[in-house]
């Protein structure tokens, strides 16, 4: 039975409009309001890209490779996003050295990136809605295609140059010819699942695990006697072949660099155990709870219902689907609750399977209000269950787009900055962007030099420090909470030391807040103080103080 042909029960709705009418009416609307979330504030902080991951990583090795450079020597992530930015920068910005126009004008360039993000982040609804379409009817698919277009993480990281949001695309393309291949089988849909694996890892290597769903699919074939053995092994050894095509057609340097490839790939897996600094709970733990406000707490509900209802039905292929489904994001929580150090938008690829399983959850709720409800208002039973399951994303993700939309507190420091002349010389902590650095030396001051990483920063300071700043004239300073906060949190002894002296004997010339008047200021987190997801959030950044030293004379001694 292919589940995509509505039953004749399915042919009309309650108002007489053909049921296929219906769907894709929505999900042209589904696929609109997606955009428009993610086109608001798309140019949030330009032209410094706040965001540290954004700003060091993809754009930088982008346009080298639009520069005709497209070996990067760089395997910490992988290059599927730099290349596909490089192939939009040379389209977009014809005739232009897009490594110098990064230097000189970064907002065009992130503007771009941004852009092309977007994008693929609108395409990823509707390859949802094609896999929820595929496992459970049309209805289920633009349910599917809204719980992942308008939750809360996908919708975030689809205002960054990121490649978090672009791996959603390959990976729901990717599950729904899984679904696909358990339905029907066959070598071309085993390699195309394959491919869309391959191509999910190349943007990010936390797709890889998707590869499970593709052999789980030929394994239930095989044990519900669809198909023998040998073909399902010839299916596997296509759908491998393919896989890492895609993966190589994307990474071509990791083949010519192999040692260097390991040596990255291994050192970035070696970072991801090793706790962040300040970093508070445990993975394990803290995942899930993240589900609840990322992609919502009733289409998690709704997810685990759908789950049931597949499991528990009375028909083998969405019991086999549901197996499907709920595997790589079962799978990518254990390798990564094995990790020390964890955030929420590394769950994100398991968004489009949940989004489907949520899809027919909210298609059988809504078949159940329909039952229940009086006739006159039976037609409103969609609408009931859309305002429930999709009334917290939808505030949550306004919320966020209308606060990117103000004045990040880093642009109102340095706005202070170059406006007070006076100031000469100051030191800067390490969390801005190197363009910022650049844009206040540009403006006549003197910055201390102070290098990244963050880490190695905090691990550093100690009250003594602050009598060297006096002896060598340093008598301002930038403190950034995204910086001391971490110090901080992680308990260092000499961060704690350092910051509270520079309290006791210091002055605050300038100070802006993220939070709202009247708000209890949120504990620092990896997640919270750089997503601003807490309702206290009101503006994007993070708390920022300008401070004179006392008893400090400006100047070289």
């Amino acid at each position: 039975m292919v589940l995509t042909t509505p039953t004749p029960q399915q042919d009309r709705a309650d108002d007489g409009t053909p049921v296929r009418d219906r769907t894709t009416t929505w999900l042209v609307v589904v696929v609109v309001l997606a955009l428009a979330v993610r086109l608001v504030a798309v140019r949030h902080g330009l032209p410094h890209a706040y965001n540290a991951d954004e700003e060091l990583h993809f754009v930088p090795q982008a346009t080298r490779a639009a520069d005709g450079d497209w070996y990067s020597g760089y395997f910490e992530n992988p290059s599927g996003l730099t290349y596909l930015l490089a192939l939009v920068f040379r389209v977009a910005l014809p005739g232009t050295d897009a490594s110098m126009l990064l230097v000189e004008d970064p907002a065009v360039v992130y503007t771009v990136a941004r852009l092309t993000v977007v994008l693929l982040g609108t395409a990823t609804v509707l390859a949802v809605a094609l896999a929820g379409r595929v496992a459970f009817g049309r209805t289920a698919g633009v349910w599917a295609a809204a719980f992942v277009g308008l939750s809360y993480l996908p919708v975030f990281y689809s205002h960054h140059a990121l490649n978090d949001a672009p791996t959603l695309l390959p990976t729901a393309l990717a599950l729904a010819a899984c679904l696909r291949l358990h339905d029907r089988g066959g070598t071309r849909l085993a390699a195309l699942a394959g491919l869309a694996v391959g191509v999910a890892a190349g943007v990010k290597y936390l797709a890889a695990p998707m590869a499970v769903v593709v052999g789980l699919a030929l394994l239930l074939r095989v044990v519900g006697g669809r198909q023998r053995l040998a073909p399902a092994l010839r299916d596997l050894a296509a759908a491998a072949v393919a896989c890492l095509a895609g993966l190589v057609a994307l990474n071509p340097f990791m083949l010519v660099e192999v040692g260097k490839f390991w040596g990255d790939f291994s050192g970035q897996s070696a970072q991801a155990a090793t706790v962040k600094l300040g970093q508070a709970g445990a993975a394990w733990a803290g995942y899930p709870v993240t589900l609840l406000w990322g992609f919502g707490v009733v289409p998690v509900v709704l997810a685990a219902a759908g789950l049931v209802v597949a499991l528990r039905g009375d028909r083998g292929p969405d019991r086999g689907r549901a197996l499907l489904l709920v595997t790589f994001p079962v799978l990518l929580y254990v390798l990564m609750s094995s990790q020390d150090r964890w955030f929420a938008r590394w769950l994100l690829p398991a968004y489009p399977a949940l989004a489907v399983l949520a899809g027919l959850g909210a298609t059988r709720l809504t078949r159940v209000l329909r039952g229940a409800l009086p006739g006159v208002v039976r037609p409103l039973a969609a609408a009931l269950v859309a305002v429930v399951a999709l009334g917290q994303p939808v505030v949550d993700v306004l919320r966020s787009d209308l606060l990117l939309t103000r004045t990040d507190t880093r642009t109102e420091a340095l706005a202070w900055l170059v406006s007070h002349p006076e100031v000469g010389r100051v030191v800067v902590e390490p969390a801005v962007p190197g363009s910022y650095r650049r844009e206040l030396r540009d403006a006549g001051l003197e910055l201390r030099p102070v290098s990244r990483p963050f880490q190695s920063y905090e691990l550093g300071l100690s009250a003594p420090l602050l009598d060297d700043y006096r002896a060598e004239g340093w008598c301002w300073l930038m403190v950034n909470a995204h910086q001391r906060d971490r110090g901080l949190a992680a308990g260092l002894p000499g961060a704690i030391s350092y910051y509270r002296r520079l309290a006791e004997e210091s002055e605050v010339a300038m100070s802006a807040s993220p939070f709202a008047a009247g708000t209890e200021p949120t504990a620092f987190s990896y997640d919270f103080s750089f997503n601003y997801y807490p309702p206290a959030h009101h503006r994007p950044g993070p708390v920022v103080e300008v401070r004179r030293l006392d008893d400090c004379t400006e100047g070289t001694p």
